[in-house]
């Protein structure tokens, strides 16, 4: 009997990308989560009632309707549905805009180290990615290679503003002189505005002025809903339109829907947390920078923190874990001497800077 020949799929693109889905090896009762840029104080008992209260027991049998939240998103940016789509968070909009406007070989650029998705998605779609890095010593953003980039024959530059872990921030004139460059020689620039919200500007009055411009914003950082998986793309309606060409029957499900419409609708629910996490955040870069280390941050959610050496920095880490205070560290270069944490309310970040300051040498 012939042996039957084993069908393989293969593919050149997809094949060579190894994925690992990260491990939840943290105490999320009793710990203190710093580590993925989520929401740090946890929501009071009684949020999913509130959230779920109004729904009819029929709807979760019926097919989304996402008429509720275009109309309760459109509101909340006080801008027209037709300039902007809904997706599944940021990396769900890079993979749209990839897939959409890109081929196998494109030229695209983006700041590294920054999210890691612009460099998975580019080894995926195997594109020719052209990285604006940092000065390894003082950790100062080469944006002068922007300007050379986009005069290089790039399609897309993914910008995020601001940057994480090393927060870099682009001013709005800064922005409009990339856009107008960028219009000038063809290219596609997509702002990452995932920190919004913390003290950073936004490009997004810039979308009526700019065809070439797309703005992605996400609900995970600012309204604290990482688990929803619920993000957005601006721009203008010729290229939303493209965009919106290219979805799924329905953008995201009627769980998450709903989750985000409570909260649009009870804004001040996120601006409140929104203003502890400034609070907490400016409180421990005060305190921290007095103990001599270095910290750069000011405009998001997090803070990146640089020790003197690597040896110093493992260390602080590893009494911090023991604490059950969960930060990231063991970086690459850059960033061996550093540790990223994420900010929440004074009390929690009161508690990190005691653990920090009574081990520090």
């Amino acid at each position: 009997m012939k042996n039957k020949k084993k069908f393989v799929y293969e593919s050149s693109s997809l094949s060579t990308a190894a994925r690992v889905r990260i491990e939840e090896n943290r105490d999320l009762k009793n710990g203190i989560c710093l580590n993925r840029n989520e929401r740090v104080e946890h929501y009071p008992k009684n949020i999913l009632s509130s959230i779920f209260k109004n729904v009819k027991n029929y709807e979760l049998g019926l097919y989304p309707n996402q008429s509720r939240i275009y109309l309760a998103l459109e509101n909340f940016l006080k801008i027209k549905k037709k300039n902007f789509l809904l997706s599944s968070g940021i990396d769900g909009s890079l993979k749209s805009i990839i897939e959409i406007f890109l081929k196998q070989g494109d030229k695209v650029s983006f700041i590294e180290p920054s999210y890691a998705m612009y460099s998975v998605y580019s080894k995926i779609y195997k594109l020719n990615a052209k990285v604006i890095d940092y000065d390894n010593i003082n950790l100062r953003l080469n944006k002068k290679k922007i300007y050379r980039l986009i005069r290089s024959g790039i399609k897309i530059l993914f910008l995020p503003n601001p940057n994480q872990p090393i927060e870099d921030n682009f001013s709005l004139s800064e922005i409009t002189k990339i856009c107008k460059l960028c219009k000038k020689y063809k290219v596609l620039l997509v702002i990452d505005e995932a920190y919004y919200m913390f003290g950073s500007v936004t490009a997004i009055k810039l979308i009526k002025k700019f065809s070439n411009l797309l703005i992605l914003r996400t609900f995970s950082k600012a309204f604290g809903l990482p688990s929803v998986r619920l993000g957005y793309i601006v721009g203008d309606e010729k290229i939303i339109s493209i965009l919106n060409s290219y979805r799924l029957s329905y953008e995201s499900n009627f769980l998450s829907d709903s989750a985000v419409i409570y909260f649009l609708k009870n804004i001040k629910l996120v601006k409140n947390y929104i203003q502890k996490v400034i609070k907490g955040r400016d409180y421990f870069k005060n305190n921290i920078l007095k103990l001599g280390i270095k910290v750069i941050g000011g405009k998001s959610n997090f803070l990146l923190l640089q020790f003197d050496s690597r040896l110093t920095a493992m260390r602080i880490y590893s009494v911090l874990l023991k604490n059950k205070i969960y930060v990231k560290g063991n970086y690459s270069q850059p960033l061996t001497n550093c540790i990223l944490l994420t900010c929440g309310p004074r009390n929690i970040m009161r508690k990190v800077l005691n653990v920090i300051k009574n081990n520090i040498l």
